[in-house]
């Protein structure tokens, strides 16, 4: 098993799947995956500029990206980190930018598995604070995210301004 395949459970989880991170070897299989869940969140399909935006996350290391795979190594979830700070908490933080399970595997707890991974891991690296954010429609999410003890945070408003366009 090469480093970029280790597993970061040494048992698979439920006998179904295992966790790991993601390296350049993994981007054949990471891309179509990154696709699914920008096309669920309302982009268009271009798994080349999927791709390529993964290819430098990877290169960089600028982001973590966990996977979750079954025993034949299919890639069943993704899950991808950016590390910022949080001037109100005073405190190191990472941003969980996304998570994706494909649909065949929702309901199997791999989410779930993959959110615990991350968050064992903030807690040993000194991390103060997980953010995400997803759209109001993803109640699907919203249940898993609050069993996992993530509060949604009220009085807050989420403003972007899009440049280069």
């Amino acid at each position: 098993m090469s480093a970029a395949d280790a597993r970061l459970n040494p048992e698979p989880c439920a006998s179904t799947f295992y966790l790991s991170y993601a390296s350049i070897l993994d981007l054949d299989r990471l891309a179509p995956l990154f696709n699914a869940y920008r096309q669920f969140h309302g982009c268009p399909d271009n798994e080349a500029e999927a791709r390529a935006f993964l290819a430098e996350r990877l290169a960089t290391g600028d982001s973590k990206i966990y996977l979750a795979r079954n025993s034949a190594g299919e890639t069943l979830a993704f899950a991808q980190v950016f590390a910022c700070f949080s001037s109100i908490a005073l405190c190191r933080s990472w941003v969980l930018n996304d998570l994706y399970v494909q649909p065949a595997y929702r309901g199997q707890h791999v989410g779930e598995a993959l959110l615990a991974q991350v968050e064992k891991e903030a807690q040993a690296a000194g991390i103060g604070m997980l953010m995400m954010e997803t759209g109001p429609e993803n109640v699907r999410a919203h249940r898993i995210y609050q069993k996992m003890g993530y509060a949604r945070e009220m009085g807050y408003l989420h403003f972007v301004r899009r440049l280069n366009e």
